[in-house]
């Protein structure tokens, strides 16, 4: 199944997106850096709509492959 790979590929992502996003939003908060707050704060907003996207299809894609191994596993009528 290729949309596993493919969203687990994005969770890493988001998860990535997220970390950078946050780091930024500590350097704005501790005033170490000139880093936007509210640009930081949405980026960690899309990385997690990000990651929430890319469990639900992975789950779907996990649902969906046990629906079609059920399926061949039924007798067949001739």
């Amino acid at each position: 199944m290729t949309a596993i790979p493919h969203a687990a590929l994005a969770l890493t992502s988001a998860l990535d997106r997220f970390g950078h996003a946050s780091a930024r939003v500590l350097e704005a908060v501790t005033g170490a850096d000139d880093a936007d707050l509210g640009a930081a704060l949405v980026e960690m907003t899309q990385a997690k709509t990000q990651a929430k996207a890319s469990v639900a299809v992975i789950r779907f894609a996990d649902e969906m492959y046990e629906a079609l191994l059920a399926i061949g596993e039924q007798p067949h009528s001739r």
